[in-house]
């Protein structure tokens, strides 16, 4: 961030970042047609917060051979300054892998588990300000609040049923 602006600039820039927009059903599909990460779920959203880990050879340094006795380790750049916990950190994002997938992972919560000063606190932050990074969408109102198919607000007032949206309008007959 630059603060060439002064404090109403810079905040001004994290403002605009982080509104929130409304969109109409419309651009919402033309927008997730465009990019997948408009429909992720939390899992897909933090597996790609967390990005592509870096593959060490640690045969090919003689301190980290002999802590990791000379396996090939995947470190990720966010978690770069968490220190020996290079495994911890891969059943995490292994964790997060199955979720978004939909196996078993997805009705579960993750438990941290060790000893005080372990690190416990400190990757929960980080997958905090991680999570933070990438935008949700979600529904705004009562959209489809009391419908069978929970996308559409049924008008009966219409033969078959007029099927209202906001100011869009789609038209179907309910079986």
């Amino acid at each position: 961030m630059k603060f060439d602006d002064g404090i109403f600039g810079l905040y001004s820039r994290l403002y605009e970042n982080r509104r929130e927009v409304e969109l109409s059903l419309e651009d919402y599909l033309g927008k997730c047609s465009d990019d997948p990460a408009y429909y992720a779920g939390a899992a897909e959203r933090m597996l790609r917060a967390i990005g592509e880990p870096v593959m060490v050879d640690t045969s090919q340094e003689p301190r980290l051979g002999r802590i990791f006795m000379n396996r090939t380790i995947k470190v990720y750049p966010e978690f770069s300054d968490f220190y020996g916990m290079e495994e911890t950190i891969e059943r995490i994002v292994g964790f997060f892998r199955h979720a978004a997938q939909g196996l078993e992972e997805r009705k579960q919560i993750i438990y941290l588990l060790g000893p005080v000063g372990g690190g416990k606190s400190s990757l929960a932050e980080r997958l905090k300000q991680l999570m933070e990074k990438e935008p949700v969408s979600v529904r705004s109102g009562d959209v489809g609040a009391g419908t069978r198919e929970g996308l559409w607000d049924p008008d009966p007032t219409a033969d078959g049923h007029d099927l209202a949206l906001g100011r869009q309008t789609a038209r179907g007959v309910w079986r």
